[in-house]
């Protein structure tokens, strides 16, 4: 992966700060440039997410779009300290192995406070063995050699590491029970999935909830998404076959947590999921 590849925040805060400066009534980036004492390329770069831009460069801006809300000045600053952040994190290291959009989630995992995640039919990406990663990834991305599905698999397993650090992240997981009835990798790798799924279940900061089949129509049924709670800004993730959604929309980022709040609403609390996991584990 290329460091150069514009992240997902350095291209929310280069559009925040386009916004920004037509709110303020500037209507060129000469006009703006020359406000900011900045280069009029650098400033189209920084808007259009090319490049970042260092969390000391930021008021300046701020203050030449005449821009006083402190929430908003505080809220920028912190994107802008994040996404210094991100471009030293582990992923860095895997070269080419890993598709842009699949590091924009990695970094956004890595930065999360919370994460809420609803699968229809598999295990959540942070949620899942070894064995069971390796089975769906070399069935489903279609990876040339076993050291590409090495390192995938590799990569898949590091994400884990944010449910255990120091500070680790907070997890909600709901899992539909289609995904249970499909016992990928064969029975001992998916009992070994569900045991591992029980075991993360103890931890303080893992919430776990089965989906229970229902008669009821419910907002799962069009496909999994994950909500990614940040210090700076909420995002909801949507993975298709070959790329990764991503919705920065305050009122649709809501809507996804409404939709969470409400499967969760009907599905088994964690204990009864427990109890659901452990038959189902029975009969592997």
């Amino acid at each position: 992966m290329n460091t150069d590849i514009p992240s997902l925040r350095q291209r929310w805060l280069g559009a925040k700060l386009a916004e920004l400066r037509a709110a303020a009534g500037i209507p060129s980036l000469a006009i703006a440039a020359d406000k900011c004492k900045r280069s009029t390329a650098s400033l189209s770069r920084i808007e259009n997410g090319v490049v970042g831009i260092p969390p000391r460069d930021v008021p300046p801006i701020l203050d030449a779009y005449g821009v006083t809300d402190p929430n908003v000045r505080d809220k920028l600053m912190i994107v802008a300290t994040e996404i210094q952040q991100e471009r030293r994190g582990w992923w860095v290291e895997h070269g080419d192995a890993l598709a842009p959009s699949y590091v924009d989630l990695i970094r956004l995992e890595s930065t999360a406070t919370e994460i809420r995640t609803y699968e229809a039919y598999l295990m959540p990406g942070l949620l899942q063995t070894e064995a069971y990663a390796r089975t769906f990834v070399s069935a489903m991305q279609g990876l040339s050699s076993a050291t590409e599905l090495g390192e995938f698999v590799a990569v898949r397993t590091t994400r884990k590491t944010i449910l255990r650090r120091q500070e680790p992240v907070t997890l909600r997981a709901l899992i539909s029970e289609a995904a249970l009835r499909h016992p990928i990798g064969g029975p001992e790798t998916f009992r070994d999935q569900v045991e591992y799924l029980r075991e993360c279940a103890t931890w303080p900061n893992v919430t776990l909830q089965i989906l229970p089949f229902t008669s009821q129509p419910h907002p799962g049924m069009s496909g999994a998404f994950t909500v990614l709670r940040l210090p700076s800004l909420d995002v909801a993730h949507v993975e298709t076959m070959n790329t990764d959604a991503y919705i920065e929309d305050e009122h649709s980022v809501e809507q996804y947590l409404r939709a969470f709040d409400h499967l969760c609403d009907l599905a088994l609390t964690p204990d009864k999921s427990d109890s659901f996991l452990r038959e189902i584990a029975v009969t592997l």
